[in-house]
């Protein structure tokens, strides 16, 4: 199912030319706002060992304000490109559903384990048969779950196997 969704899902993408990997956006701007801190410590630690030059200690503050400005664009840039992460992440997922149940309404035949069957994507569709396979190893409780959805045919296959001695 998996394998199937995945190819509906690169196909879309292909066709609408694919999504930008924000991920590496964001590794570059954690770098470049680790630098940006380690040079504002850098000049701040200038500045509180400068006792007497104050063309040096305004040059030195005017440096730490705009590394604070460029620290505060970065974390700006880092938190929309979160947020878009997050919308993609989420329109991916609405995506997958959607191919999913285009999968399974196309399909002939869905295997299923006992309890699997019980999955509520399965709810929307109509069964006109369900084959319970080693029905004498299943629990009789579990062997209820996918007669909920009122087929008419159920065929249980596998009969006790009885061992006898030499």
């Amino acid at each position: 199912m998996d394998n199937l969704v995945d190819q509906k899902l690169d196909s879309s993408q292909s066709a609408r030319g694919g999504s930008k990997d924000s991920t590496s956006e964001i590794a570059r701007l954690r770098s470049e706002l680790e630098t940006v801190r380690q040079s504002r410590q850098q000049k701040q630690a200038e500045l509180a060992l400068l006792h007497d030059n104050a063309t040096k200690g305004a040059t030195l503050e005017e440096d730490i304000k705009k590394l604070n400005y460029r620290r505060v664009t970065i974390i700006q840039k880092l938190d929309r490109l979160r947020d878009q992460q997050k919308s993609d992440n989420r329109t991916l997922d609405a995506v997958r559903r959607k191919f999913r149940m285009d999968v399974l309404a196309e399909a002939d035949v869905i295997c299923s384990t006992l309890s699997g069957s019980g999955h509520e994507i399965l709810e929307s569709l109509e069964f006109g048969m369900i084959i319970i396979d080693e029905a004498a190893q299943a629990i009789e409780l579990s062997s209820l779950i996918p007669l909920k959805y009122g087929v008419t045919r159920c065929v249980m296959v596998g009969g006790a196997i009885i061992s006898r001695p030499f």
